[in-house]
């Protein structure tokens, strides 16, 4: 029996670190609000054994093209790549522009043919590694085909979020202990969050049966009726930073054709992930607290 379990933990380990991301990969990088762009062109071109070591082409246009070294590893299920300032091979960016040396933070899926790379990035300015660049998100596919087909799916799906401005001063007074819409707030975690700026990824875990949620900040609604589907819902969302515990929670607006309404939430907090299953029905309401401290 315990040769058995020794076999079964091995399989699932080589499951884990065995997927080959070797080659190049074609996508794109989005910066947020403040930022230079809001949208470049960004190629991978990428070598894996035991660690992986390539180069990174950020474009946008003739005017702009950083090329730089990095390398990295696979840490569970994420894939960490960092570029390095000294392995900078060119570098023509617009007049006041100032390259960012960056750090993504990826996970691999595959759909039916396609394979894809998709996750956050974050960074530092080439001049002053004190100043932090503005990050955004990073959508990377083995093909342009698949690319373009991944671009239109999610034309759709990305919600920016306005933040809910309080008229006081003062940070608001919130009791999250009485029923919401005649539901129950059930905890399911708490996490603490180092940033502001997050970023909630929800899709469906199991069979798409039409489940509808929304999904309210500390009581105030922040994006009304999503459908959960295999392709991710993308909420941009800021914190008031007066206030260290946050709720959000997910209301369930139908059961969908199978109760409960199910559903897998991934908040993005800079270069962290944190996965969870969400169940919601008409008695009670999924509850995530975020427990905000700007110094870690």
């Amino acid at each position: 029996m315990k040769w058995l379990l020794f076999i079964l933990l091995t399989s699932l380990l080589n499951n884990v670190f065995s997927q080959e991301i070797s080659g190049k990969w074609y996508g794109k990088l989005t910066q947020g609000p403040g930022g230079y762009n809001d949208l470049f062109d960004l190629e991978l071109n990428l070598n894996q054994k035991k660690y992986i070591w390539g180069e990174s082409l950020a474009s946008y246009g003739n005017a702009n093209k950083i090329r730089i070294g990095l390398s990295g590893r696979i840490v569970a299920d994420s894939i960490r790549l960092a570029e390095t300032i000294d392995m900078i091979q060119e570098d023509i960016v617009p007049w006041k522009w100032v390259a960012c040396i960056k750090k993504y933070n990826l996970a691999y899926r595959k759909d039916g043919n396609f394979e894809y790379l998709e996750g956050t990035w974050t960074g530092v300015s080439k001049n002053n590694p004190e100043n932090a660049c503005i990050p955004g998100r990073v959508i990377l596919s083995r093909s342009v085909s698949g690319l373009n087909l991944l671009l239109s799916e999610l034309k759709d799906s990305i919600i920016n979020t306005e933040q809910i401005a309080y008229q006081s001063p003062e940070p608001p007074i919130l009791n999250f202990t009485t029923e919401f819409l005649k539901t129950i707030p059930k905890k399911v975690t708490e996490i603490k969050v180092y940033h502001s700026d997050l970023q909630i990824l929800l899709l469906d875990y199991m069979k798409v049966d039409n489940d509808t949620v929304s999904v309210y900040l500390n009581r105030d609604l922040l994006v009304k009726n999503i459908r959960v589907t295999k392709r991710p819902t993308v909420i941009n969302f800021k914190l008031d930073t007066r206030m260290e515990l946050h709720e959000v929670l997910l209301y369930a607006e139908n059961l969908g054709l199978v109760p409960p309404n199910t559903s897998e939430l991934i908040l993005v907090d800079g270069d962290s992930r944190h996965r969870i299953m969400i169940v919601s029905d008409k008695e009670k309401s999924a509850t995530i607290y975020l427990r905000y401290n700007s110094q870690k």
